[in-house]
């Protein structure tokens, strides 16, 4: 039986600043017994060191519950741990999952099939071209826009989708008290008051490098399904669709000319097996068969 001090013991994990995220679930796995099982997550095999877990013993003694509740509260934050309900159901079954996600904004959206959307961010002109292709077919038919709310691609398929009055989420690499990057501050606050966003990162997490391929598994496993758009070689992007693949989800990639090397990762993709996607139709066609 799921306990609130189960529940205050995964919050705990989720804010301890020193563990990765495949640390937080072994202590996890470990405190709670059987975690990975009664979620049915895969999750990393090894164990914490003793010296990790005195340091979190220290740490967790210290953390004011209290107050970060409030703090959570005041800025219209709200958490559900993996046993929540609230938890997305497919976000489960992905590696080592996030044990409490923090949202803001319009929870319903995490209700809709949803697909998610990545490139490059310093994109040409042609990725806004293809999400005008792309998106008015998917929107028609209650798909929803999951990106990073990052520089190119990501910002435009978020105000695409908003402009079409679809439905959209925004996954971040940060506390949902940062703005990262600062010239999509904007449409992030637009988000959390129309659309959500989303993070497995506590308040007072700042962007650093490593929770950006962490966050892409979220993106890839809230979606159906993960269309590429405009990306290098060895890209971020192509980091995402790898994450995709093994999470058993369609990875869709759009071809674009063979001298444009922000073309030459989505090539990439479609020579090992990616789907062709060069419409709406090419995404929903693949979901009804």
């Amino acid at each position: 039986m799921l306990t609130e001090n189960t529940e205050q013991l995964l919050f705990k994990i989720a804010h301890c600043p020193f563990l990765s995220y495949k640390e937080k679930w072994v202590l996890a796995n470990e405190q709670i017994g059987n975690l990975a099982e009664r979620t049915q997550s895969a999750v990393p095999l090894r164990r914490l060191t003793d010296k990790k877990k005195a340091s979190f013993l220290r740490y967790e003694s210290k953390l004011p519950i209290m107050q970060l509740n409030e703090a959570y509260h005041s800025k219209g934050i709200v958490y559900h741990s993996i046993f929540s309900p609230a938890y997305p159901e497919q976000l489960k079954h992905i590696f080592a999952p996030p044990l409490v996600l923090f949202l803001k904004g319009n929870e319903s959206n995490l209700k809709l099939p949803m697909i998610g959307v990545v490139g490059a961010r310093e994109c040409s002109p042609y990725s806004k071209e293809v999400l005008q292709a792309i998106l008015p077919t998917l929107i028609e038919e209650k798909v929803g826009i999951v990106s990073g709310l990052a520089k190119g691609v990501d910002g435009l398929a978020h105000q695409n989708t908003i402009s079409l009055g679809g439905r959209t989420i925004g996954v971040v690499g940060t506390g949902l008290d940062y703005y990262y990057p600062s010239e999509n501050k904007e449409l992030q606050m637009r988000m959390e008051r129309t659309q959500l966003v989303l993070s497995e990162y506590p308040l007072g997490t700042p962007p650093r490098r490593h929770h950006f391929p962490e966050r892409n598994r979220i993106i890839s496993g809230l979606s159906k399904g993960v269309v590429v758009i405009e990306a290098k070689s060895r890209s971020g992007s192509l980091i995402t669709a790898r994450i995709a693949l093994e999470e058993g989800r369609d990875v869709f990639a759009v071809p674009g000319a063979i001298t444009n090397p922000l073309s030459s990762g989505c090539h990439e993709l479609l020579k090992d097996g990616a789907l062709l996607c060069t419409d709406g139709n090419s995404i929903l066609n693949e979901w009804i068969q």
